[in-house]
């Protein structure tokens, strides 16, 4: 389905189509992306641009890793899931191509995702699952890209009260940064977890998509929570930036 009919539908609805056909259109954004690649070509600009497209190319694999799984062996963890990752659908079809109605999207998914992973026992399904896929530590390559998952789960624990209980309209303000992460945590696990059961010709592709996945998704300090004061002054420098001469 063309992303041009998402933005207008109610969040159920969009988060709804995200859900079920997200990764197709994921898969369409990266294909034309990577499209105009030259393999062949060994110049600086080629080589930073394959960087960029390779990039996107781990998205695609990981949602690939997650779709793999079995929607029941989520358990309680399932509805929340489901909603984190249709904004990180949306999220890596803006990144692959733009989308301005894929971004658009993302907000509302975001808001939407929020209204659960601010109530307690979703916050922690979603970490259980997270921490159930992992496992235990694997060896080689793959414990790489399983420590930067098990560091990211630690480091969500030390801002879990900023966002359990809170008004979601306030942390919705920053709250594409959790459910962002909530989602990378369960994609980069599933990836973990299908790199490590995976046979020895498919094994070192995925281990090679697992660690630049949680390389680059998943380095970056705990998700903190907005404020009604980190609110207001976002307010303020909107409102100064559009009010002429307020801005030096």
């Amino acid at each position: 389905m063309s992303t041009r009919l998402l933005s207008s539908a109610a969040p159920d609805r969009v988060a709804a189509i995200w859900d079920a056909e997200g990764l197709g259109i994921l898969e369409g954004a990266v294909t034309g992306f990577a499209s105009a690649a030259d393999l062949l070509d060994g110049s600086a600009w080629a080589n930073a641009r394959r960087e960029e497209i390779a990039d996107r190319v781990v998205d695609v694999i990981a949602v690939r890793a997650w779709h793999a799984l079995p929607q029941l062996s989520h358990g309680r963890a399932r509805r929340v899931a489901r909603r984190c990752i249709a904004y990180s659908l949306a999220a890596d079809t803006v990144r692959a191509d733009g989308s301005g109605t894929a971004r658009a999207d993302c907000w509302t998914l975001t808001t939407h995702a929020l209204k659960l992973l601010t109530i307690r026992e979703h916050f922690d399904a979603a970490a259980h699952r997270s921490r159930e896929l992992l496992g235990v530590a694997p060896r080689g390559r793959l414990l790489a890209a399983w420590q930067m998952v098990d560091d990211a789960l630690g480091a969500l624990g030390t801002t879990r009260h900023e966002w359990v209980g809170a008004d979601p309209a306030t942390v919705a303000a920053a709250g594409w940064v959790l459910v962002d992460r909530m989602s990378r945590l369960l994609m980069a696990a599933a990836l973990v977890a299908q790199s490590a059961a995976a046979s020895a010709g498919d094994a070192e592709l995925l281990v090679n998509a697992a660690r630049r996945y949680a390389w680059n998704h998943l380095r970056r300090p705990a998700p903190e929570a907005a404020t009604p004061t980190h609110v207001q002054r976002s307010a303020d420098l909107v409102h100064a930036f559009l009010t002429p001469g307020s801005i030096p």
